[in-house]
């Protein structure tokens, strides 16, 4: 029995923000390396408007590509359309009790926001949804938010999905919003994953609120191959904690993760070839 399991976000998350716009038979290529090595799952597309998000644009040939086991992104009822003409079945969705990241990414509110999702996800197993709560432990606009907010967007996250994922996009969290973050694990039906970004230089730090998380039975933990990516549209988003540190450091401390490092081998080399 492994003690954490990695969900891995490259494709997606990692992709989406590179300097380089990957070739879509190349993030086919990619998803491929990363499948059947241990991963909980993979994010391998983000079915959003290519205006906002170029590098998404071949969501749905990507997601042809790869088969109909791996979770997409979608942000609105469109996306959501195109996810399952495409034959999508599991879904990610994102908003934040942060109204600045809502305004920017959604440009909606929170709670319009919570009300569209319920009516497009209507009928979808909660099990096959993951709920993003972006700027969790604090936005550079809007600073610390409060604990009744925080405790609200999970309660509704539970409502919505099986999974509220705690983002800290913009690298703000401590070892004591972890700590504080797990109290609401009890008062959920579903489960809390961590998702973290860190500014260059910074990755112990987020390694030491993995340590933290999963201390207080967090147990789910995002990651992207080569650390890639970061919020587009959060200019102080750092990038994403690197699969290879996560798995290295499960190593170091004797922690089963399910994933090898000489597993990931044929993604980075997939890495040195294309970006």
């Amino acid at each position: 029995m492994v003690d954490f399991h990695i969900y891995e976000v490259g494709p997606r998350d990692g992709l989406q923000n590179t300097d380089v716009n990957v070739p879509t038979g190349a993030k086919i290529d990619l998803i491929r390396r990363l499948e059947g090595i241990g991963f909980s799952g993979i994010e391998v597309a983000s079915f959003v408007h290519p205006k906002w998000v170029p590098h998404m644009a071949d969501a749905e040939q990507v997601f042809l590509g790869v088969g109909k086991k791996h979770s997409v992104l979608v942000p609105n009822e469109r996306g959501m359309q195109r996810a399952l003409d495409a034959g999508a079945t599991h879904f990610n969705i994102f908003y934040s009790p942060s109204e600045v990241f809502n305004k920017r990414n959604l440009a909606i509110d929170r709670k319009t926001a919570v009300g569209e999702y319920r009516k497009m996800l209507y009928g979808i197993p909660k099990e096959n949804i993951r709920v993003y709560l972006s700027c969790f432990f604090g936005c550079p606009e809007e600073g610390p938010l409060d604990e009744g907010l925080l405790r609200e967007c999970v309660q509704e996250a539970a409502l919505l999905g099986d999974t509220a994922v705690l983002c800290d996009t913009v690298g703000m969290a401590t070892l004591q919003d972890i700590a504080n973050a797990s109290n609401f694990k009890h008062e959920i039906y579903g489960d809390l994953a961590l998702h973290l970004h860190h500014k260059e230089g910074d990755e112990e730090r987020a390694l030491a609120l993995v340590s933290e998380a999963i201390t207080y039975g967090i147990t789910t933990i995002d990651s992207s191959i080569g650390g890639l990516g970061g919020c587009p549209f959060m200019p102080e988003s750092g990038g994403n904690l690197a699969t290879e540190s996560l798995v290295g450091w499960a190593v170091d401390n004797g922690l089963d993760c399910g994933v090898s490092l000489l597993a990931l081998s044929p993604a980075f080399e997939w890495l040195g070839e294309h970006l």
